[in-house]
């Protein structure tokens, strides 16, 4: 099921259609961009996160040697393996989650962030899948399904964006279910649903709530303008 988004009030509508609470979303600022987990984008080109085949006892390692190193540079102590899937996930490492969020416009902003210079963009959303367990939180490499997990508040990023992940038992495999719809949105309006979603307080400031964000946000109105 395929909806285009042409202007603001056709993304106004849709969210009035999925204000039940139940969705979860992610934004992409390309159509071509698969929903495949940083660890299982393996390939020669440019940009992948591994250029050797898919290994899952690196990807252990990996986890494994932040949990060592990075206590250092940590206010708070994660509590669970998961836990520390999604620290490692939200600083940037390459692991089996894939970013969500419970709100459309914070996917949205996601998706028109380059403003279409990439081509269309595109909002996914999901709803219906299984949520990590409390048993299952100390063995995410045991989970046999996709599956949602809600991290607490161990970063301040998280609730800025209300971050939700699904963690995938095969990282390579792309994520298709018959319950994922996705919604492209026009290059045509993505600048103009950027401006309007930074009226709204929606933007690179208060979706990453330190210096850096705040850097890049005043970046992008001094470059257009629009001090």
């Amino acid at each position: 099921m395929t909806n285009e988004i042409k202007s603001w009030n056709d993304l106004s509508r849709l969210i009035q259609k999925c204000a039940d609470g139940k969705w979860i979303f992610r934004g992409e600022d390309r159509l071509d961009n698969l929903l495949r987990p940083k660890a299982g984008r393996v390939g020669p080109e440019k940009g992948s996160a591994r250029k050797k085949p898919y290994d899952p006892n690196h990807e252990k390692t990996a986890i494994e040697l932040f949990k060592k190193q990075a206590r250092p540079h940590l206010e708070h102590q994660p509590l669970s393996d998961m836990e520390w899937l999604a620290v490692a996930q939200h600083t940037g490492m390459s692991t089996r989650l894939l970013d969500w969020t419970e709100s459309l416009l914070v996917a949205c902003y996601f998706a028109v962030t380059s403003a279409g210079t990439k081509g269309d963009a595109v909002i996914y959303g999901v709803r219906n899948l299984p949520v990590v367990t409390k048993g299952e939180e100390n063995k995410p490499f045991a989970i046999k399904y996709v599956a949602i997990y809600r991290p607490p508040h161990i970063a301040p990023r998280i609730p800025a964006q209300r971050s939700v992940f699904t963690v995938h038992p095969k990282p390579t495999v792309d994520f298709r279910s018959e319950n994922v719809i996705s919604w492209p949105i026009s290059s045509a309006v993505c600048g103009e649903i950027k401006a309007i979603l930074d009226s709204c307080a929606i933007n690179e400031s208060s979706l990453f709530p330190d210096l850096d964000g705040l850097s890049r946000y005043i970046g992008w109105r001094y470059k257009w303008g629009k001090l």
